[in-house]
This record gives structure tokens, sequence and C-alpha cells, in this order.
């Protein structure tokens, strides 16, 4: 008998994820942008997953955007804040303790195309000092990018409380989360919380 306890990395995908899955591979396969009846049935699919994410983090359809994989989203996000808001300052906020996807993607703004980047401490408890948050800010600053649970050690991060510091000090200022840890284990709904771009996986929950 197999016992497993490595969940946090990634998860078993379940029996009907599995079956769906094999499903639109062999059957239901159209490009969902053809407006044949393989692509009709393809972008239905789409459509409704995305109904499906929206309606889970309290947000519109068009808000998501569905990418191969948690990594590629961290770098959708990052980058791609960095770059279109490059007139409006080159500084850019996150923590010590951040995925690789995230600390990987932020030293490549920092040797390649000249951002300035703070990486946050942390306290024992592996949260983020709020202070240190504060004294980080500057006029500079268009993104702050803290994750929502560590995939290491587990500590929730005081999003919530780093978004509302973010916001009071320039509502202008991006604030990203990746929550591939966090989600569904946490409640997350990203306007409630002060979130402009959140990233998520599904991997991590019984998905493909």
């Amino acid at each position: 008998m197999e016992v497993y306890l490595d969940n946090s990395a990634t998860t078993r995908a379940y029996d009907e994820v599995r079956d769906l899955v094999g499903k639109v591979m062999c059957e239901d396969y159209g490009n969902p942008s053809s407006l044949h009846r393989k692509g009709v049935e393809a972008e239905r699919y789409v459509r409704e997953s995305k109904q499906t994410i929206a309606r889970l983090l309290k947000v519109q359809e068009k808000e998501i955007f569905f990418t191969s994989g948690g990594t590629e989203s961290d770098n959708l996000a990052v980058i791609g804040t960095a770059r279109a808001n490059r007139r409006a300052g080159n500084h850019i906020i996150t923590t010590s303790v951040e995925h690789p996807a995230i600390l990987n993607t932020m030293r490549y703004l920092e040797e390649e195309e000249g951002f300035r980047i703070t990486y946050l401490p942390v306290g024992k408890d592996g949260r983020v000092w709020l202070e240190a948050l504060k004294k980080a800010l500057c006029p500079e600053t268009i993104l702050v990018s803290v994750m929502f649970v560590n995939n290491e050690v587990g500590a929730r991060q005081p999003v919530e409380e780093i978004a509302s510091i973010v916001k009071n000090y320039n509502r202008n200022i991006l604030m990203h989360s990746d929550a591939v840890q966090g989600f569904g284990k946490y409640h997350i709904y990203p306007k409630k919380c002060g979130i402009d771009l959140l990233t998520i996986s599904g991997h991590k929950i019984h998905g493909p």
C-alpha cells in the first residue's frame, strides 16, 4: 500500500478529472477558437471553467487567464506589470522567502532590465516584517509581490494587511500574490484582500 505525504508539492488528479481530460483529448479536441462544432464544444469547456473559477474567487470571467502553470502565471504577472508600468517607476518589492518562480523572475528584472528590487525580511514565524514594508515603499514603487502561503514552512502571510499598507501609500501600486500554495486551503477573494493579480494552479487541488 502506498502512502503519499507530499500533497503540498502536487496532488493526484481525481478520477473524474482524469476521465474528463481523456474525453477532451480524444473526443472534444477542437480548437476553441474555431467556429465549427468541435471548436464550439471545446470553447464551452473553457467558458465554463472560467465561470467556475470566477465564481470561486468572486471576480469577473474576463479577469481569468489560463497559462501552462504557476511559474508562467507568476512570470506574466510580474514581468508584464514591470514592463507596462516602467514609466511610473522602476522599484518592486517582494520577500526573501518567495517561491523560485518569483525570486528568479525578480533577479532577471534586476540584472537584465535594470529594475530595483527590495527583498523584505521575515521573522521567526516566517511572516513579513510590516515595518520593513513601510520603509521600503517609495514614489518609484510600482509592484508589490507577496506569496499567500509559503511553500516550505507553510507560513500564512498577512496579505490583507500588506495590501492595505500598500494601497494607503499609493493606490496605483499593483499588488500581486502567488497563492498556488494557499488556494483550496483558504477562501481567497482577491478584491476583498486588495489583490490586483493572483496566481493559482490546478495541480495543487487534484487538477491536471
